[in-house]
Formats: C-alpha cells, structure tokens, sequence
C-alpha cells in the first residue's frame, strides 16, 4: 500500500511540474493597416508614433481604429478575436461598428480603401487539417450633396487567410481562400444593404501548423459622380479556422498514469496469489 501511495505522489508531482514549466505563450502581435488606392498609410500603434494617419489601441484581444486618409475617413473601427481560443475554432473579426467615409464627393472620382487586420500566434497541432471560413455583411448610405440625383456606386470585397509562418498580415502562398463580394448602386439618398455573396460561407481546408496568423482583408470601391455628397460604408466580417479538437488524446494522455497504478495493481495481486 505505501509503494502505491508513493507510485501516485510521484506521478502527481510529475503532472504538476510538466504544468508548471510548460512555456509561457508569447504575446500575440495584433495591428491594422490602411490602404488609400494602393498606398499604405501611416500607423500609430498604442501611441508609439504620434501624428500617424491611421490610430490603432489594443487591449487584449479587442482592437480599435480610426483615422484620415487623402480620400477617405474611419471612425469606430474595430476588431475582436478569440485568441488563444479552443482547440475547436478560432476567428477574427472585423466589427460592424467602423464606418468609412469618403471625402470626395464634391470633385467625384473612383477610389478604393483597403482594410487589413491581423493577429499572430493561433495554434494547432502540426499537421491538423483547418476548414478555413469567411463571411461578411453591411450597409452603404448616401448622403446628397450639390447634385441629389447623382450616381454613386460602391462595391466591396472581404477574404480571409491563414498563413502558417505566423508572419503578422501573411496570406497563404497555395491554395484559394474563400472570397466574399458586395456591390450597390445608389441613385437617391437613402441606405442599402451590401448582400456579399456567396450568402453563404465558403470552405477552404488548409494544412495546419503551430502556430500561424490570421488575417482579414476588407476593401471598399467608391465611384462617385462630382457633387454627390458624401458616402459611407460599413460591414461586419469574420475569419473562422476549424479545428479537428485533440479531445481524445487529451483523455488517453490523462490515463496513461492510471493505467500504470492499474498495471501495477494486477500485478502485484499476481504476486501475493503466488505466495499464499
């Protein structure tokens, strides 16, 4: 009976140091960028570089940002993610909140703004297969300036990717990912929703690594006739990265030092029949 109490203190103690000293997980690395017809702007991340165009903050996993570029402004922007997450799903989302609006209706013209958040250091064990799922939705509005009844046309585009270098804004070298597009015309001033399509999210299975990121990539296409106000557009998007869960091995692994004392039981009752 004490080689058995012992056989169990020792195999508690080895539970409880391989806890202990398991490795601290690094702090994920977590930012935005702004693209202003192909051009990166400024970023001011957590106040580290003061009169940046674009003004990120993070607290965890929740990120905001807002900002001006040449032809466009952001306000009440916003990310969230579950990271670390479960070992059943991750996702990264761009919230509904942030509203982007042009700046230059008064002269017209075509421009497009692009949209990227990304967060480092998911994780899945090597090799696992990941169903990689992005979806989106929102609303464009019109607000009329010095010609009511001009044409405006706006149209966006939402992907997500999961890259396995864990390289912050990486995106998959192989392999499409699922690709959401929106567009809607508005004559009158007035609100329309943008219906991305497909309604439903597309699928994409990836091969797994430990650890790799997650990046959400959102951009919007303004064509306004000149004096036709202001637009402005909004959408709700999100990156998911399924994961096949380890429960089982989980729970083989937590039995293994029962199935030792077991063994050790049975054999030891073997023993003392033997003697009697």
């Amino acid at each position: 009976m004490k080689r058995l109490r012992k056989l169990m203190w020792t195999t508690a103690l080895l539970i409880g140091a391989a806890i202990l000293g398991a490795p601290t997980p690094a702090h994920a690395a977590y930012n935005v960028q702004v693209y202003d017809d192909g051009v990166l702007q400024t970023v001011n991340l957590n106040g580290a570089n003061p009169g940046a165009a674009i003004n990120v903050f993070t607290a965890g996993n929740s990120l905001v940002f807002f900002g001006a570029t040449t032809n466009f402004s952001i306000s009440n922007g916003s990310g969230l993610s579950n990271n670390p997450g479960t070992n059943g799903s991750g996702n990264l989302d761009l919230s509904s909140n942030e509203q982007i609006t042009t700046t230059f209706g008064a002269g017209g013209g075509t421009h497009t703004i692009q949209i990227v958040l990304s967060q480092t250091d998911w994780n899945t064990p090597t090799g696992s297969p990941l169903s990689l799922t992005s979806s989106a939705g929102g609303s464009a509005a019109y607000i009329a300036g010095t010609a009511p009844l001009a044409t405006q046309t706006i149209s966006a585009t939402y992907q997500g990717f999961l890259d396995n270098t864990n390289t912050l804004f990486g995106q998959p070298a192989a392999g499409s990912t699922p690709i959401q597009s929106a567009s809607v015309t508005l004559n009158t001033p007035g609100t329309a929703p943008l219906v991305f399509t497909p309604g439903t999210a597309g699928n994409n299975t990836v091969p797994g690594g430990t650890p790799f990121s997650l990046t959400d990539v959102l951009s919007f296409t303004f064509a306004l006739d000149a004096g036709s106000g202001q637009a402005t557009a909004n959408v709700s998007a999100s990156t998911v990265a399924s994961v096949p869960a380890p429960a089982g091995v989980v729970l083989a692994l937590a039995g293994l030092p029962c199935l030792g004392i077991g063994t050790w039981l049975k054999r030891r009752r073997q023993t003392v029949a033997a003697h009697v």
